[in-house]
């Protein structure tokens, strides 16, 4: 080969480390690091959905009243769609309580209330026997710090009661339950019908009082003989009481007079009713009016004379705006 093809000779130097060319650019290794994330949100997603399934199942089948709870509470509040992956078909956070209700009743062989599935509202809902012509209940999420759910009838808007699982709270509103079950279902259902309705109403209340130490406040639904049904109006005309004097005489018995001049109604049964004024010695403060019902079982509640004795009945709804049992004002205005 000529001298003026040889290839001259080279001498390869270390380069600078500043020197040397990526083998990936920014560009790529932020695209993989996107990718990377999104697929862990993904994963993220997907052991959310299948947590909550193991919640589900927890719910509907367990046979443990502490499993039960906990599987409701969790799902009450659970976020099951994610900015990654969305679930088109579920159960609202609502429908939960609904559940709840049912698998609480079953497990202590009560189930009355028929569980139910809207296709309109893709709403769950609570239908009772013998009422279930007249409205239909759901729960209705209370949207603020409180939180909590109210179970109301759908058609009249009435709330009959207030459920909070974390607080373990439970509150009763007696202007609903006698707007419903006293006035607007009185002609349309049956009274076996409506007493039956009560009972699954305290039972609710009984057992998460005995199975979960819940605070429950019956109000006018309370049988105990200790309950005292305070009035919400502090006052009580003279006029009022002269009228249930007319209203017994219209029903056949005679009101007493007791001790303190408190009106005394006897019914039957040995049921006796007193209308009498509350005060506290110690710090010398009248505390309004209230009714107590005295029964040897313990078994009739104030809502159960009003349902039973028409004249009653009427007396108290023409004077409903004194006369009206004291609710919970935290939870019912």
């Amino acid at each position: 080969m000529s001298r003026e093809y040889e290839k001259p000779t080279e001498v390869f130097k270390p380069h600078n480390s500043a020197d040397v060319e990526p083998t990936e650019s920014a560009t790529t290794l932020s695209t993989s690091g996107r990718l990377i994330s999104y697929n862990n949100e993904l994963k993220n997603s997907l052991e959310n959905g299948y947590n909550f399934t193991k919640l589900l199942d927890q719910l509907i089948t367990t046979t443990n009243t502490d499993e039960l709870f906990e599987a409701a509470q969790a799902l009450s509040t659970y976020q099951l769609d994610t900015a990654y992956l969305t679930f088109p078909q579920q159960y609202s956070q609502s429908d939960f309580y609904l559940i709840f209700i049912n698998r609480l009743l079953a497990l202590h062989d009560r189930e009355r209330v028929i569980l139910q599935s809207s296709d309109r509202y893709s709403e769950l809902y609570h239908e009772f026997p013998g009422i279930n012509s007249a409205g239909y209940f759901v729960f209705k999420l209370e949207n603020t710090v409180q939180g909590g759910a109210y179970y109301t009838e759908k058609t009249t808007g009435e709330a009959l009661f207030y459920l909070n699982f974390e607080k373990h709270v439970l509150r009763f509103n007696s202007r609903a339950v006698t707007q419903l079950l006293l006035v607007e279902y009185h002609e349309k259902i049956s009274q076996d019908s409506i007493k039956g309705f009560e009972n699954y109403l305290l039972n609710i209340g009984n057992f998460l009082k005995e199975d979960y130490g819940f605070d429950v406040d019956f109000t006018l639904l309370d049988p105990s003989n200790s309950a005292v049904y305070q009035l919400a109006d502090p006052n009580l005309p003279s006029s009022i009481i002269d009228r249930l004097f007319v209203e017994a005489a219209n029903g056949g018995r005679m009101l007493e007079l007791g001790e303190n001049s408190s009106p005394i109604l006897r019914l039957d049964n040995g049921t006796v009713i007193e209308l009498f004024e509350q005060h506290n010695y110690e710090d010398d403060v009248d505390l309004g009016w209230g009714i107590k019902v005295y029964d040897q079982q313990h078994k009739i509640a104030w809502f159960d004379v009003l349902l039973s004795y028409e004249f009653l009945r009427s007396w108290y709804l023409e004077n409903l705006n004194t006369l009206e049992i004291q609710s919970d004002a935290l939870y019912f205005n």
